[in-house]
């Protein structure tokens, strides 16, 4: 049975076809610490490569006094496959690359970036069918919704140093900096993290981490154990602990989104929240509700009216402010009166501001 480290060794062994034909043993294991995979010692690798070998997956042969190794052309495709891959084949390596290239581990990206070239190559040729799939990857793009800001400085060692650990479950010791702390010369303390996910939100991309040292405690009514969000840019200085985690079997990301609602920002209990909306503002709940239980009607001024049950948060907050006058909120009472004097200030401050520049004299 071919484990994990065969696979990634037959990965990295090159072919009689490649231009380097063979590789000795430590520059095999070299390659799967590029990879990310942990090897520890290279008699190790050269015990893998000899049962590889036993079982005909491989051939060596002796240099001197040094033993090199190549893989057996079990798949030509793999790394020379421009005349196996299909035109559909290629189109689909082309958009991954595109818009997921950037968010995978290099033990995944080194093993496929043959596939990635052998795509390129593909679409590339003077054939029938080239062109129509050439140009898919130009018809289709994602736009944020929202109003588009430069996106925070990430480190790629840092991007490639959490997802490696994250991939294969390993520690992580992180010196994290907080947006509330700003920027201070002193390095913030080290903390020992599991990193259970990487998720994408607004142009940033977070680790969601548990900490292994803050059990749950059953006499304070704690069941669960906390997972907390660290924004990669913010962190400072991370490396692996040698240590391998075991995967919290209670802990599934989508779960996570959904129900802890993290990436709204400062969650507060659900409510029902009740809308008036003028004109067309509204009318895009009537094809994204805003909840499962959302329900739609009129007032007797013609406005629209909308209601359901929502978690209060910053992107709610967000949302509601960019209507502008275009909604009114009527319940909560504690949501109306928050916006009611958000909006008195406002007000106030364009007033004040107005009234500077009626006094100040002409040029």
């Amino acid at each position: 049975m071919t484990s994990s480290l065969d696979e990634a060794i037959l990965r990295v062994l090159p072919t009689e076809r490649d231009a380097v034909a063979w590789l000795s043993t430590p520059e095999v294991r070299r390659r799967l610490e590029e990879r990310g995979h942990r090897v520890g010692y290279t008699k190790k690798v050269q015990r893998h490569l000899t049962a590889l070998e036993a079982d005909s997956r491989v051939v060596s042969t002796i240099n001197g006094r040094e033993l090199l190794w190549q893989r057996k052309p079990w798949l030509h495709g793999l790394q020379e496959g421009v005349g196996l891959m299909s035109a559909s084949e290629a189109v689909a390596f082309h958009i991954l690359q595109r818009f997921a290239g950037n968010k995978l581990p290099n033990a995944v990206t080194r093993d496929i970036d043959p596939l990635f070239k052998a795509a390129e190559s593909r679409l590339s040729q003077e054939k029938a069918d080239s062109r129509i799939y050439r140009a898919w990857a130009d018809k289709i793009d994602s736009v944020d919704g929202a109003f588009t800001l430069i996106r925070p400085k990430l480190r790629p060692e840092i991007f490639q140093t959490v997802a490696t650990a994250t991939f294969f479950e390993r520690e992580l010791l992180v010196q994290y900096r907080p947006a509330y702390k700003g920027a201070q010369d002193d390095a913030p303390k080290t903390k020992k993290l599991w990193p259970l996910a990487l998720v994408e939100s607004a142009g940033a991309m977070y680790m969601v981490a548990q900490d292994p040292r803050h059990a749950p405690r059953p006499e304070k009514g704690e069941t669960e154990w906390p997972r907390a969000l660290y924004r990669l840019d913010r962190i400072r200085s991370v490396s692996e602990s040698g240590e391998a985690f075991t995967y919290p079997e209670d802990f599934t990301l989508r779960t996570y989104i959904e129900t802890q609602q993290v990436f709204d920002f400062l969650p507060e209990s659900p409510v029902r929240l009740e809308l008036a909306f003028e004109g067309a503002a509204g009318n895009q709940l009537r094809e994204s509700p805003m909840s499962k239980d959302q329900e739609i009607g009129t007032l007797p001024d013609g406005r629209m009216t909308v209601s359901g049950t929502v978690t209060p948060s910053l992107k709610l907050r967000w949302w509601l402010r960019a209507l502008g006058a275009g909604v009114e909120i009527l319940a909560p009472q504690a949501l109306r009166d928050e916006f009611a004097a958000d909006c008195l200030k406002l007000a106030e401050r364009y007033r004040q501001t107005a009234s500077v520049k009626e006094t100040e004299p002409s040029a």
